[in-house]
């Protein structure tokens, strides 16, 4: 049961990415490495499905062993199409075709010869174990070494490929090679132990392939079971990390833009509350619509932006003779050193507020600047953050208006 599940899991998840990959297709994404794409995550999705052992008792039922030949036939069109997608990878795209006809041609014989075999062979009944059958049935183990052969040269093939092309690569493309090369390794290790045990049991009559009541119960079962399975789920992987990745990556930066920007809220709010003319007051629809490309951190911009024009505003009311007595009592108060320069700034921002309120402003000899801006957007939102936080604990600045608005989250 354990290994039905491993073998029904993994081929749901590798159609999950299929049909992932069709969405894209269907929405117009129609590049030439789609079409590879697909075809090799439906056969993997197929040959796990049909060589799960609840699944291989009913095609048994139809012929002998049914599901191990549909199941390595799909294997093999897999290969194929990962062959097919790797090509676009390490050569230009034009030279492409002309591969892959070679490769094509060289599928289509073995699979032929796989169906000759397996049509003169008396194959047993339930999973398609050919345990102990090699050595009296030749054209068995000439099936199962014809296909061996074929997915290894195919693997061997991949690793080269994927090995070449890691080095031009970056960031997500190359998780995605790295992994597509382990997988190509689990498989390759797979297959050796596959050889192994078929000429073993041809040269000496015993047993290739023991029965495995779990995918990793021993080392002859987990060369025959676990490492396929971890294989295909690691080249899987391999070839979806390169278009997941960004995407998961875009989420996590969308959540973190949209964190900074309600902690900005009270800086921005407070300074709004005495200026509105900071906000943007001509919307374009096509610039200001949430996208998921630009939303959340258009709007971060915006207020970042907005706070900036505040503060500028505010320099004729800010005072260097404030901001000396502000440095002197938040070491009087024991604020902690690296909340300091924030507190200071807040509590001049409140003082110079104050007196915007008043329209009281200072001499120009007696002004002080705000804290300059950083150069890096990421070092100036999480300053500005900072004094936001230290701003929301000091009291509204008087004769503002101090009704809070909701905020529009």
């Amino acid at each position: 049961m354990g290994v039905s599940v491993l073998f029904l899991t993994t081929g749901f998840v590798v159609f999950s990415v299929a049909g992932y990959r069709i969405v894209l297709w269907n929405r117009g994404r129609r590049r030439p490495t789609e079409i590879p794409l697909i075809t090799l995550a439906c056969a993997l999705g197929t040959a796990f499905i049909t060589l799960a052992p609840v699944v291989q008792t009913a095609e048994s039922a139809l012929l002998p062993s049914l599901g191990r030949l549909l199941s390595n036939m799909c294997t093999l069109v897999a290969a194929f199409g990962f062959l097919h997608l790797m090509l676009y990878v390490g050569h230009p795209a034009e030279q492409v075709p002309r591969k892959v006809r070679t490769r094509l041609l060289s599928l289509l014989l073995t699979l032929l010869g796989m169906i000759a075999m397996f049509a003169f062979s008396d194959p047993p009944d339930g999973t398609g174990v050919f345990t102990g059958l090699y050595a009296t049935q030749p054209t068995l183990a000439g099936y199962t070494l014809l296909y061996s052969l074929y997915l290894g040269t195919a693997v061997t093939e991949l690793i080269l490929l994927t090995m070449s092309s890691i080095r031009y690569t970056r960031t997500w493309l190359r998780a995605g090679m790295v992994l597509l090369a382990v997988g190509s390794t689990l498989a390759a290790g797979y297959l050796a132990h596959k050889l192994w045990s078929v000429l073993s049991e041809l040269l000496t009559g015993s047993v290739a392939e023991p029965y495995c009541p779990s995918a990793f119960a021993t080392v002859d079962c987990t060369f025959a079971i676990g490492l396929p399975a971890l294989s295909v789920l690691a080249i899987v992987l391999g070839a979806a990390v390169p278009t997941l990745g960004p995407r998961c990556e875009q989420l996590v930066r969308s959540l973190a833009h949209r964190r900074s920007y309600r902690r900005l809220y009270p800086l921005w709010h407070t300074l709004h509350t005495a200026m509105p003319n900071i906000a943007f007051t001509v919307e374009d629809p096509e610039r200001t619509g949430t996208t998921p490309e630009r939303g959340d951190s258009e709007q971060l911009y915006r207020r970042v932006v907005a706070i900036r024009d505040g503060l500028l505003l505010l320099r004729p009311y800010r005072s260097v003779e404030d901001t000396r007595e502000h440095q002197t009592a938040v070491r009087r108060d024991g604020v902690a050193e690296q909340d300091r320069a924030a507190v200071v700034e807040a509590r001049d921002i409140h003082t110079a507020l104050s007196r915007h309120n008043r329209d009281a402003p200072i001499p120009e000899t007696k002004r002080t600047r705000a804290a300059e801006p950083y150069d890096d957007l990421t070092d100036e939102i999480s300053w500005l953050v900072r004094v936001s936080e230290a701003l929301a604990r000091q009291p509204a600045p008087t004769d503002a208006d101090n009704e809070r608005p909701q905020q529009p989250y």
